[in-house]
């Protein structure tokens, strides 16, 4: 004769088993998050205005706008870096285009602008929508540049090379 108690015993060790693997796989799914502008950046109508208004032809802007990953934070980062630093639309196009964190390539851009620069450059532009962390780039042509009396030209090119780490430059203390 069959016991049901041994029966029954094997399905609940098993669930046991796998349970706790899907509670824990569903428990971190929750804790990862897109970030914040990518939630609700949809905004492909705001993207063309804001690129029309710095001079950008529509069907330039359309174009751009369409092809966005977040077309909202492309518009807003056109429309900071043409105003606060005088480079053109075009060329801020091109920047902020190329760049997977367009608000990160605008506040790099500006926050160089401003603490180096007296004309307009392009070149920190590029500079920044090429790097892979722009914010942080940022920093360092910054800190270099006021720092270690740097040309603005020698800390986007410093900054920019893999591998520098600006600790290099003096002794550790």
């Amino acid at each position: 004769m069959i016991n049901m108690t041994d029966m029954s015993v094997l399905p609940r060790g098993l669930m046991r088993l796998f349970s706790l693997p899907v509670a824990f796989g569903f428990a971190t799914s929750l804790l990862v998050a897109l970030p914040s502008y990518a939630e609700e950046d949809d905004s492909y109508g705001e993207c063309v205005i804001d690129l029309t208004d710095t001079g950008v032809t529509i069907d330039q802007a359309t174009a751009s706008c369409a092809g966005a990953r977040f077309p909202g934070a492309l518009g807003e980062c056109v429309v900071d870096v043409s105003q606060d630093t005088g480079i053109g639309a075009l060329d801020a196009l091109e920047g902020c285009e190329r760049s997977r964190r367009p608000d990160e390539v605008a506040d790099c851009t500006i926050d160089i602008h401003q603490a180096l620069l007296e004309q307009p450059s392009v070149s920190a532009l590029e500079h920044c929508s090429r790097s892979l962390l722009p914010e942080r780039y940022g920093i360092c042509v910054v800190d270099l540049g006021k720092e270690n009396q740097m040309t603005a030209d020698a800390a986007l090119d410093r900054c920019i090379r893999a591998g520098y780490r600006p600790w290099t430059t003096a002794p550790r203390q």
